[in-house]
Formats: structure tokens, C-alpha cells, sequence
């Protein structure tokens, strides 16, 4: 019976710590990468477009928050993986209690 309920408290936590998939990769502009053919450039020489130089990232761009959801899907994870780690902590204690009853009674006789 204990190993049944701690094999569920394990499947648990697996289930609680593992990548929901690809549901948190959803971004909102979608990156295309294109391959393109390279050219080979002379030694120092460089290519620009009409003479412009792409622009960078922007360094002051604003952070994205967190979706309201994943943060309530954090938290019910975190419940659920704090109960599996209390019945874990309860069957364990239980069992230490069942085999030092055990053995003192395997000394004694």
C-alpha cells in the first residue's frame, strides 16, 4: 500500500517539475529565420545596402510581462508539488516508525 502512495507522490512531482510543452513558447511577433546565400567579400571590404547600416536592438526595449495565467498555473504547480512533498514526508515517517517497531521487536525475540 505505502508503495503505491509513494510511487504516486513521485509520479506527482514528475508530472508537477516537468515542460508543459510547447504552450509556453507562444510568442507574440513571430521570428522567421531564412537562409540566405553568403556572399564572399574581398579582404576589409563590406556590404551595405545603399550605404545603410541596419539598426541594432533596442537596449531600452520594455520587458514583457508574464501572461496572468502562467503565473496562476505556477502556483497551483507549486501547491500541488508542495502537497506531494508532505505525503511523501508522511509516509515516510510512518514507515521509519513501522520498521523501528520491527526490528526492536526482531531484537527482543
Amino acid at each position: 500500500m505505502w508503495r503505491s502512495v509513494l510511487a504516486v507522490c513521485l509520479f506527482v512531482l514528475a508530472g508537477v517539475f516537468t515542460v508543459p510543452g510547447t504552450g509556453a513558447a507562444v510568442t507574440t511577433s513571430p521570428h522567421l529565420a531564412a537562409v540566405q546565400p553568403t556572399e564572399t567579400l574581398a579582404p576589409g571590404g563590406t556590404i551595405q545596402p545603399e550605404g545603410t547600416v541596419p539598426p541594432g536592438p533596442d537596449i531600452n526595449a520594455p520587458q514583457e510581462q508574464p501572461a496572468p495565467s502562467s503565473s496562476a498555473d505556477t502556483r497551483r504547480k507549486l501547491w500541488i508539488g508542495g502537497i506531494a512533498v508532505l505525503l511523501f514526508a508522511l509516509v515516510y515517517w510512518r514507515n521509519k516508525k513501522r520498521w523501528s517497531k520491527w526490528k526492536a521487536g526482531r531484537k527482543s525475540g
